[in-house]
């Protein structure tokens, strides 16, 4: 028979084996309910995930049909401002190509007087035709501080690239009132 001493050693060892299982059963409960939290929580981000991609799929969608109704606009304001320029190069008196009168009496200061030709647009235009004055040259004044800059205006409103060349370059006209 066993005595009191081995009875109580294994109590004791129950007892620890026992406890030691709680703590492992505990623990591993523990740790299944942060596991099963964390996937609920996880599984929550995934629906609002795509809950998320739903609505911006929706919204990319309703802007698909405004952004191709806008490049469509676009595309029609391009080929209308192309439209538009075709038509300006194509007239006889292309915009702002003018001629200032020579006897302008309201400039004051130096004054430069060009001669510019441009034979493409008097092409065909009957010798009355203000289009036919192209061809032996319009006559333009300029009103600024020195020869340098009344050309570099001319370059700008008739540019060399679209056919235009300067032919006559006049002497300084002053047109600027006589102190007495």
């Amino acid at each position: 028979m066993p005595d009191l001493v081995s009875i109580l050693a294994i109590i004791i060892i129950l007892a620890l084996v026992g406890l030691t299982l709680a703590i492992v059963i505990d623990r591993g409960r523990m740790g299944w309910a942060r596991a099963a939290a964390e996937t609920t929580a996880r599984r929550r981000q995934y629906e609002d995930m795509a809950e998320r991609i739903q609505h911006m799929e929706r919204v990319m969608e309703e802007q698909k049909a405004d952004l191709v109704n806008k490049e469509g606009k676009a595309g029609e304001l391009a080929r209308e401002i192309q439209k538009i320029k075709a038509e300006l190069d194509n007239r006889e008196l292309p915009f702002r190509y003018t001629t200032v009168p020579i006897a302008s009496g309201d400039m004051y200061g130096p004054t430069w007087r060009f001669v510019a030709r441009q034979p493409a647009l008097a092409e065909g235009a009957p010798a009355d035709h203000p289009a036919a004055q192209w061809d032996s040259g319009r006559t333009y004044i300029v009103a600024t501080v020195n020869q340098s800059e009344a050309r570099s205006v001319m370059d700008r409103l008739l540019p060399r690239h679209r056919g235009f060349t300067i032919v006559a370059v006049g002497a300084i006209v002053s047109n600027a009132p006589t102190a007495n």
